[in-house]
């Protein structure tokens, strides 16, 4: 019979000491190796310390918010080096030909320079957008395009639910599957959950004949780590001829002709015309990451005809990966360019310090901003984070709105009468830290007046903050108490 080796309590107690001290210097030399943040690299610091095995757990699952996407992929070109700026090999002149260039005026040659250095993605000529209000108006003509799809389909969303609209989306994806078009669905790990129901969309797919995964599934052994990071692009590319990108997951709550509690209202975008290539990388990167799948290009789509559009648009990405901050110093910079106004409708609106700033200078220099943010949040503890910040925008003469129900979740950035930013962004840290985002960044005058007359509509309906009446105690110090979250919320 083995003999049994019994511990001492006190070898135990070492043991378990040594393990600490291990976890605890590893994810230390972390913090202070990786963490740019000051603030943050000491709060994760006192975690840590304080305590014993929890603290390096969480830093290990939510402190590390950055991976390498591309790298790991093995992508062979350079487009992508951070930071691009100190690129050598990057020629800016290459992403801005002279017939674009002499368009404009020269303080939007200046900021298109600027915004090439920052994301070397090319601006495309030729470019049409269509604006589409909730799913009401852009559910319709997202399956159609599906069911006139005949070569690929391909989709990704933070949430696809498996509702009503759900399910008309997974039988209009399975036709196109069974009548031999390429058909590829990603959905993000965690929104996947969202919604009720045991039966998740990716197993409804499946069981259709549905080539789909999951980008960072929660509880895998390659994505755990990572449960902070989520995919939140919303695309729909069929073809290569037509996209749809936009703020609209697929669920029952954007068709406002249902009504209900949940009821959200949202803005999305069919786009044609060379940018779509920009689209179709994108998509492929993801995928490739998720699925280990490498898929064929589509080819680039000619410039539409000019009577149907003429925007000069790209595609503008951010993520915790090598487009880290991208989208953050591009904000910045087209705030620092506004001479005459700035609209930005949000669902989320808490900046950091040095996109709030711009704002205030912006404000402080003669430019008129309006912000527009639903009165009532669907998350609560982001409505009370956002009023405690409420004196930052109101101090400096930035002009803040409250919409009214149902919730609005369309995301818009309009400066001037020629630049305006659509798609998956909010203004907060997990947009611009954390998630995987996609935008489109467009110079036209007809379509930012598209733009400018939603976000207009916007504001008759909306209720202008004055901060005449100060909030209670008891109210400013629950605001106050989640703002000190805002990096994480």
């Amino acid at each position: 019979m083995d003999a049994v080796v019994e511990l001492e309590p006190q070898t135990v107690f070492s043991l378990a000491g040594l393990v600490y001290l291990l976890l605890a210097l590893g994810a230390g030399m972390h913090v202070v190796l990786n963490k740019q943040n000051e603030g943050a690299a000491f709060s994760w610091l006192g975690v840590i310390v304080l305590s014993p095995l929890l603290g390096a757990l969480l830093y290990w699952l939510f402190g590390i918010n950055r991976i390498r996407r591309r790298a790991r992929a093995g992508r062979p070109d350079g487009a992508y080096r951070l930071p691009p700026h100190r690129d050598a090999e990057l020629d800016v002149d290459r992403l801005l030909p002279d017939a674009l260039l002499d368009e404009f005026a020269p303080r939007w040659r200046q900021l298109m320079r600027l915004g090439a250095a920052i994301h070397p993605e090319a601006y495309t000529s030729g470019n049409a957008l269509e604006l589409l209000q909730n799913g009401d108006e852009a559910y319709p003509r997202m399956l159609a395009a599906i069911d006139g799809a005949r070569e690929t389909v391909r989709l990704s969303s933070y949430i696809f639910s498996n509702d009503v609209i759900g399910q008309r989306f997974v039988d209009a994806l399975a036709r196109a599957s069974e009548r031999g078009v390429e058909v590829r669905v990603l959905i993000d790990g965690v929104g996947i959950s969202y919604g009720l129901g045991w039966i998740r969309v990716d197993r409804a797919l499946r069981r259709r004949g549905v080539n789909t995964v999951r980008f960072l599934s929660t509880f895998s052994t390659s994505g755990t780590r990572f449960l902070n990071l989520r995919n939140h692009r919303k695309i729909l590319l069929v073809d290569g001829t037509l996209a749809f990108v936009g703020g609209l997951n697929i669920r029952d709550h954007n068709l406002l002709a249902l009504g209900g509690r949940h009821a959200t209202r949202d803005v999305h975008f069919a786009v044609r015309g060379p940018v779509l290539a920009q689209i179709d990388r994108t998509f492929r990167d993801d995928w490739r990451f998720a699925a280990k799948e490498r898929l064929a290009a589509a080819p680039v789509p000619a410039p539409v005809p000019a009577e149907e559009g003429c925007v000069d648009a790209r595609v503008l990405l951010d993520g915790p990966d090598e487009d880290y901050a991208k989208l953050q110093m591009t904000m910045v910079a087209v705030i620092n360019a506004a001479r005459q106004r700035i609209g930005i409708v949000t669902p989320y609106f808490l900046p950091d310090r040095s996109v709030l700033n711009a704002l205030q200078l912006a404000a402080l220099r003669g430019v008129r901003i309006d912000v527009v943010v639903p009165a009532i949040n669907n998350l609560p503890f982001v409505g009370w984070a956002m009023q405690a910040n409420d004196w930052k925008l109101l101090d400096y003469g930035i002009r803040l709105h409250e919409s009214p129900s149902p919730f609005d979740h369309s995301k818009l950035f309009l400066v001037d009468d020629l630049w305006c930013l659509i798609g998956s962004s909010n203004w907060d840290a997990r947009s611009l830290e954390l998630n995987f985002e996609i935008n489109l960044e467009c110079y036209d005058v007809a379509f930012n007046a598209c733009v400018s007359r939603l976000i207009a509509a916007r504001l008759r309906g909306a209720r202008q903050v004055t901060g005449d009446v100060r909030p209670s105690l008891p109210i400013r110090l629950r605001n106050n108490f989640f703002r000190l979250f805002s990096p994480y919320l």
